[in-house]
């Protein structure tokens, strides 16, 4: 009974992030719209089975610190890739190789919550796309990422990974 306490906690816990970041969306701060958001949260939550039991609150000031972090990074990368995504398209002398490159998750947890969110934050990055994830059996998940120049950006692919991953087991609260 403890158990389920527990992550019912956890369930509410995690609702007030998404039920502020729609707030925010939705550029409607009424507390009618916040407490519709936080029951929609509550229903997500819910429905899809994260009811918080591999969240973990050990050290909320550090988790929202790299969420911050994390959330900088991904708007300077999508501002960034968006300026060399208009380049190429309005620069005909800019060639494009598109192409797919590999890029592994660096998740020694195999966490599919981890690769996801991972996913997230390549995808929405202007340029750039993971298609499909390749599971090799004891290795961990791969990406497989769509490129607009898939040269240049396989290097740096696998250097914003690393830093992606440690932002999100951050927030996550994994070690």
């Amino acid at each position: 009974m403890r158990k389920r306490a527990q992550s019912s906690g956890k369930a509410l816990v995690m609702a007030l992030p998404l039920a502020i970041g729609w707030t925010i969306y939705t550029a409607q701060p009424t507390p009618g719209n916040f407490l519709l958001a936080y029951v929609l949260s509550l229903v997500v939550i819910m429905a899809t089975g994260q009811r918080g039991d591999n969240f973990r609150l050990r050290n909320l000031p550090l988790q929202l610190y790299n969420l911050i972090a994390y959330v900088l990074f991904l708007a300077k990368e999508v501002l960034v890739s968006g300026v060399k995504v208009a380049l190429i398209v309005l620069a005909p002398e800019l060639k494009i190789s598109p192409g797919t490159t590999e890029l592994s998750t660096f998740d020694e947890s195999r966490n599919e919550l981890i690769s996801a969110i991972s996913a997230h934050g390549i995808t929405i990055t202007p340029g750039e796309l993971v298609v499909d994830f390749k599971v090799a059996n004891g290795e961990g998940a791969t990406m497989i990422v769509h490129s607009l120049t898939s040269e240049a950006s396989a290097e740096r692919l696998e250097e914003d990974q690393r830093l992606r991953l440690k932002r999100i087991k951050g927030i996550l609260g994994h070690d």
